[in-house]
């Protein structure tokens, strides 16, 4: 069973991919994003992310404001994380399911 999505969904307008080779995403939050909420918190995007299955690793840097991925491509299909960040709700809860760990 899935946990809460919202926060993901929420946060997830503030995320872009910075840089994406198959087995490695770095997902960058928007400076603009400070402005708009009064506390950036990425645990709730950050949790929700380690549950997938396939993914190795992640590693936060607060002062880039960016999550760096390790995953195994062959279990997450890279196309997967575009998905995950512009997708619609049920199409994010579909690929959750299909990866959950």
């Amino acid at each position: 069973m899935l946990p809460d999505i919202s926060p993901f969904l929420h946060l997830r307008r503030f995320v872009s991919i910075a840089h994406h080779v198959p087995g490695r995403i770095r997902l960058r939050l928007d400076m603009a994003a400070l402005a708009h909420l009064p506390k950036v918190d990425p645990a709730p995007f950050v949790d929700l992310v380690r549950r997938i299955r396939g993914v190795i690793a992640t590693r936060v840097n607060a002062a880039a404001l960016c999550v760096v991925v390790d995953y195994d491509a062959r279990l997450i299909p890279p196309a997967d994380w575009q998905h995950l960040l512009a997708g619609t709700p049920e199409e994010v809860e579909r690929i959750l399911t299909a990866h959950a760990a």
